[in-house]
């Protein structure tokens, strides 16, 4: 994990280059998303409906991966998986940042800001 003044310093220069807003965003989604893995972990690690679920899907996958498939239909499966994955990341890495918006503004309709 970065260290703090790393980070920091790291965002400064890429705020202050010369960067499309879809670069700057890029770099923030992924700063948010090494933020929120490890409290994310700590979270998952306790949920024990999550547990329960994550180990049914690697069963199920530990049952696809022993299955005979045509190198076509194998192809076919690891892209909708792929695919699947990538859609899951923007998800939940979305999903924190629109988190970390609504906290914030729930702070800031309470008067619980320094504005």
């Amino acid at each position: 994990m970065f260290q703090k003044e790393q980070i920091t310093q790291e965002l400064f220069s890429i705020l202050t280059e010369d960067n499309t807003l879809q670069g700057i965003r890029e770099t923030l989604k992924l700063y948010m998303d090494n933020l929120k893995t490890n409290t994310l972990h700590h979270l998952l690690a306790a949920d024990q409906d999550y547990q329960t679920a994550l180990l049914a899907y690697q069963e199920a996958f530990a049952h696809y991966q022993g299955t005979e498939f045509t190198p076509a239909q194998r192809d076919i499966a690891d892209t909708v998986l792929a695919r699947s994955e990538e859609c899951s990341f923007e998800h939940v890495t979305n999903a924190y940042i629109a988190g970390l918006l609504d906290s914030y503004r729930i702070l800031r309709d309470f008067g619980l800001t320094l504005e």
